[in-house]
């Protein structure tokens, strides 16, 4: 029995030795998917367990930074003062900006129009008349419609790079049903003014452009204009008179007046000699001040020279030239003052760089004209304000790769300017 409880005792002690290596095997393991430093971490990971516990006990520690937190709001008092302070100059930030940049938006009303020029609108009505290669086209705001009116013209050949296909060119109302058209589709010394009687509603079908009521001109070549005149650009009521911008003697840059007598035109004659006033070519844009007291007329220029546009004023009734004023644009193309603000807007046609032309707003100090742009265009002719102050606007556009399809375009910005 003593053997036998010596053997016991040794097989005891040898699966008690068996018992603890398969046990530090497991912790092994689990060592080596922790921190890899295998049974030497074994009694540190048991040490480590009350440390655990201590933060438990060390609870009233976390009270700590509760009663801290006064200390926190401390610095936010202080932060507080600084902060005003540097929010300020960002609120004033947009105030400052706003009347630098107003939000303009150009929306598009019709598309698919060649060569694009002049805008009149009828009185009452609202209807905006424009003139294009092919003729004058309605374009009733109310009902979103667009309507052929006058057609039939030929057509005639401008511009030096590019050049451009074009018809009747200058608009205006000698009253509310009479419209006067500026042509620009026949050679120089052969060009008409014609004046149409217009009614309140499209026609239901296109009249030709030789039914006008009255017809003026031509200015034949003469002791007046060397080779006659032609492409009349801008056309301007005011006083009892019509003024239309001309181009045919280069050396005179005719304006040609027309006077109304008992609601007719009389005969159309040059009038005002701009390039002997200026010296500079090419009268196109034309416009009476909101008084009535000034005739203003943009002075073109060549339109292969940059910045030889000038901005010049007129005494309607004798023609002197009052002002003359450099601007600092290529080629003014329309000339317009707004209803509401009495302002005076211009757009730059820039033949020798399309990137810069646009519309802009031109204020004059003394004998300085500063010119802003509101908004750039690709090669915009002609503006019109309607009486709730909407600007109207032509584009004759950058021909895309559908020749069949014309890039010009009338287009409105909402009342604002």
């Amino acid at each position: 029995m003593q053997w036998n409880l010596q053997r016991i005792l040794k097989a005891t002690a040898y699966c008690l030795t068996a018992a603890c290596l398969m046990l530090g095997s497991s912790y092994l393991v689990a060592d080596e998917k922790g921190d890899k430093k295998g049974d030497e971490k074994k009694e540190a990971a048991k040490k480590e367990e009350p440390k655990k516990e201590e933060p438990k006990k060390e609870e009233p520690k976390k009270e700590e930074p509760k009663k801290e937190e006064p200390k926190k709001e401390a610095p936010k008092k202080e932060d507080a003062k600084p902060a005003p302070k540097k929010e300020e100059p960002k609120k004033e930030e947009p105030k400052k900006e706003e009347p630098k940049k107003p939000a303009v938006t150009v929306k598009t009303l019709v598309t698919n129009l060649e060569s694009p020029s002049g805008i009149a609108i009828q009185e009452g009505t609202g209807h905006v008349f424009v003139a294009s290669r092919y003729g004058i086209y309605r374009y009733d705001a109310k009902g979103k419609s667009v309507d052929l009116e006058i057609a039939g013209y030929p057509t005639d050949v401008y511009g030096k790079g590019p050049k451009y296909n074009i018809g009747p060119l200058g608009v205006a109302f000698m009253d509310k049903d009479h419209l006067v058209v500026g042509d620009g589709s026949r050679p120089d010394g052969e060009e008409l003014v014609r004046i149409y009687k217009v009614v309140d509603k499209p026609l239901e079908k296109w009249v030709k452009e030789d039914t006008a009521a009255q017809t003026l001109g031509p200015i034949k070549a003469g002791e007046k204009s060397a080779k006659g005149e032609g492409n009349f650009y801008g056309v301007a009521v005011g006083g009892g008179d019509i003024f239309i911008t001309c181009n045919g003697d280069d050396t005179k840059g005719w304006v040609a007046k027309s006077v109304i007598k008992d609601g007719k035109a009389g005969p159309l004659e040059p009038s005002i000699a701009t390039k002997e006033a200026t010296n500079v070519d090419a009268p196109v844009a034309i416009t009476f001040s909101p008084d009535g007291k000034e005739l203003v007329i943009g002075q073109m220029g060549e339109v292969n020279v940059a910045d030889d546009c000038l901005l010049t004023f007129y005494d309607p009734k004798t023609g002197k030239l009052t002002k003359s004023l450099k601007t600092g644009l290529n080629d003014i193309a329309g000339l317009a003052y707004s209803p509401k603000t009495k302002k005076l807007y211009a757009t730059d046609f820039s033949w020798v760089d399309a990137a810069k032309g646009g519309l802009f707003e031109l204020k004059i100090e003394g004998d300085k004209v500063t010119a802003e742009k509101v908004i750039s265009l690709d090669k915009p002719a002609a503006i019109a304000f309607d009486k709730e102050g909407n600007l109207y606007l032509t584009v004759f556009g950058t021909q895309g790769k559908d020749p069949e399809k014309s890039p010009g375009s009338l287009a409105v910005i909402k009342a604002g300017l």
